[in-house]
C-alpha cells in the first residue's frame, strides 16, 4: 500500500479521492491552507497539514510540502486543484522522494490557459468555436460586435466565476464595465453555442487514458456549475481526450468540457486536474487506473452512476422557488451525496464550517456578488492565473 499526499483537501473531488484511496488501504495525508477544509476531516485522512497559500506564499508552501514528503515518507503526490502548477514547477524538489502525478509545467500551462488551449485544439483539428482575443475593454467590446450572440471569459478563469454573454440564462449577469482584460490575462470571445453541457474526467499515464468518465449536470448552481452529476455513454469524448493526451504526452488527471450540439461535440475548455467525473468512478476502478493501469485498455465509469451535492440543491430551492419541483426530484433521485457518506460523516459538517473561508474572502475584498463570491472565495488562495512561480 502507498503513502499518498492529496493537496487542496477543500475540494469535493479531493474528498472523494481521499475516500477512494483510504477505503482501498492506502495511507492518505492531506493538506490545505485552512483548518475547516472538508477533506481534512475525513476518517480516511491519516493526518491533515496546514500549509501557506500556494498562490500568495509560494516559497513557504513549497517548503512545507517538501518537509511533508520527506518526513512522512510520501510516495505519491496527488494534486487536486491549481496548486498543481506550483508543484509541477518545483518537481525537482520532490522527484527523489515521491512521484508527482501531474504533467510537466508547460503542458499544464498550455491546457489551463484558454488562449493556448484554443490554439492547441485548432492545430489538432478539434471542434472549437471561432475565437477572438481581447486585451483591453475596447478590444472586448469590438470583439463582441463580431458575433450576433457571444460568450466571453478570461484566459485564466474557472468555475463559471466570470462569464460575459448576451445569450442564454447568464445573459447580463456580468456587464462590460466589470470586465478587465489585460495583456497578462486577455479575454476570449466566441460565438454563443447552443447545446447540452457534457464533461469528462480522465486518468492519464504518459499520453494514454487508463480511465474515463463522461457525465452531464442534470441540476446546476446559478447556471454555471453542476450540483448533480450523471455518467453517460462517452459518445465520442474519449477520442478527443485521447488526441489531446497523446499529443501532449499528458500524465495526471485531465478534465474537458464540451457542448453537444446538433452538429456534434464542440470543445469548450480544459482543466488539467480532477473534476466531478471522479465521483462517478467506482473506488476500485479509480485506484486500479491510478496505480495499475491495463495496457491498451480504458476503463469507464458505469453509465447511469449518479452523485449530487445535497446542500447546493437545497440552497437552489431557497434562491429559486420556481425550481423546487426539479430540485426535489433531484434530492429524491437514486444518487448519493458527495459530502455525506455512511462511513465518513464529518466532511458533511465541515462543508458548512468551511464557508468561513468564503466569508473571510468577502471581508477582505468587499465583494457583494454572492453568485460569484461563493466560487471565487473558495478558489482564491489556491488558483493560478499565469503569475511567475519561484520554485527555489
Amino acid at each position: 500500500m502507498a503513502r499518498i499526499l492529496v493537496t487542496s483537501s477543500r475540494m469535493p473531488f479531493a474528498l472523494d479521492e481521499i475516500r477512494k484511496l483510504g477505503r482501498n488501504g492506502h495511507e492518505v495525508f492531506v493538506t490545505d491552507t485552512f483548518r475547516t477544509a472538508p477533506g481534512s476531516h475525513s476518517r480516511y485522512a491519516a493526518e491533515a497539514i496546514i500549509t501557506p497559500s500556494p498562490r500568495y506564499e509560494t516559497a513557504a508552501f513549497l517548503d512545507v510540502i517538501e518537509d511533508v514528503v520527506t518526513s512522512r515518507s510520501i510516495e505519491w503526490i496527488l494534486p487536486t486543484f491549481e496548486e498543481v502548477f506550483h508543484l509541477a514547477r518545483a518537481r525537482q524538489r520532490f522527484g527523489g522522494h515521491a512521484h508527482l502525478f501531474a504533467a510537466q509545467f508547460d503542458v499544464l500551462h498550455t491546457l489551463h490557459d484558454k488562449q493556448r488551449f484554443v490554439a492547441l485544439a485548432q492545430r489538432l483539428g478539434l471542434p472549437i468555436p471561432r475565437t477572438l482575443v481581447a486585451r483591453d475593454r475596447a478590444e472586448l467590446a469590438a470583439a463582441t460586435r463580431e458575433f450576433g450572440q457571444f460568450f466571453a471569459r478570461p484566459a485564466y478563469s474557472r468555475g463559471g466565476v466570470q462569464l460575459f454573454t448576451n445569450a442564454g440564462p447568464l445573459a447580463g449577469a456580468l456587464t462590460l464595465d466589470r470586465c478587465r482584460p489585460t495583456d497578462a490575462n486577455p479575454w476570449l470571445v466566441q460565438g454563443f453555442v447552443q447545446g447540452t453541457d457534457v464533461c469528462t474526467f480522465s486518468i492519464v499515464h504518459h499520453g494514454r487514458i487508463a480511465a474515463h468518465s463522461t457525465y452531464i449536470h442534470p441540476r446546476m448552481l446559478e447556471h454555471a456549475g453542476g450540483i448533480s452529476f450523471e455518467a453517460i455513454d462517452e459518445g465520442g469524448t474519449l477520442a478527443i481526450a485521447a488526441v489531446i493526451a497523446a499529443d501532449t504526452g499528458y500524465h495526471g488527471q485531465l478534465s474537458l468540457d464540451f457542448l453537444r450540439t446538433d452538429q456534434g461535440l464542440v470543445l469548450v475548455e480544459c482543466n488539467p486536474r480532477p473534476t466531478a467525473g471522479v465521483y462517478l468512478m467506482p473506488d476500485e476502478l479509480f485506484v486500479h487506473a491510478l496505480f495499475d493501469p491495463d495496457p491498451g485498455r480504458t476503463l469507464f465509469a458505469p453509465i447511469g452512476a449518479a452523485r449530487r451535492i445535497d446542500v447546493a440543491i437545497i440552497r437552489d430551492m431557497f434562491r429559486h422557488p420556481e425550481e423546487i419541483p426539479e430540485d426535489l426530484a433531484a434530492l429524491f433521485a437514486k444518487a448519493r451525496d458527495v459530502y455525506a457518506a455512511p462511513d465518513d460523516m464529518m466532511p458533511a459538517l465541515f462543508q458548512f464550517l468551511s464557508y468561513s473561508h468564503v466569508l473571510a474572502y468577502r471581508w477582505r475584498r468587499g465583494h457583494r456578488d454572492k453568485r460569484a463570491d461563493l466560487m471565487a472565495g473558495y478558489f482564491d488562495d489556491v488558483q493560478w492565473d499565469g503569475e511567475a512561480i519561484d520554485a527555489a
